[in-house]
């Protein structure tokens, strides 16, 4: 898949793990021929630093979600300004990040940096649902047609 570089830190929610490894089949070859050495714990570990042991298995006790924030006027054009970008108030909110900036030009939402702004919800699954729908109702952009 790809590598994300974040231009500033912040603190990670989640490690994505691609689907595949590096250096093609190296790793998988390598975890052949060393004995108890998995290549995708060792990109874990060096991701974080440290050795980080994962259960097995596990069941999640909360569910969390990205939430695409749609330019919700269905015009492209100069941003005149938005409102609801609060997601604070939502019970499951963890984070977000508002992507497009007044004065500047907004496209219509139909790939991922068209949307205008991005949350991150954790919490019970029928909590996200609710708050998942509160963010996108509640995100209101004013776009000025070109």
């Amino acid at each position: 898949r790809h590598v994300y570089i974040p231009n500033r830190y912040m603190d990670p929610v989640m490690v994505e793990v691609g689907a595949r490894l590096a250096g093609g089949r190296k790793g998988i070859m390598t975890s052949k021929a060393v004995p108890g050495w998995y290549p995708f714990e060792a990109m874990i570990d060096a991701y974080c630093g440290f050795p980080v042991r994962v259960p097995p298995s596990f069941t999640p006790v909360k569910s969390a979600r990205h939430v695409y924030i749609p330019n919700n006027s269905k015009k492209a054009g100069i941003l005149k300004s938005y409102t609801g970008d609060d997601f604070d108030r939502l019970p499951s909110y963890d984070s977000h990040e508002v992507i497009k900036y007044v004065g500047k030009r907004i496209e219509k939402s139909v790939s991922i940096m068209s949307f205008p702004a991005f949350v991150w919800l954790v919490g019970d699954k029928e909590q996200v649902e609710k708050d998942t729908v509160a963010a996108r109702d509640g995100f209101i952009v004013e776009v000025a047609e070109e």
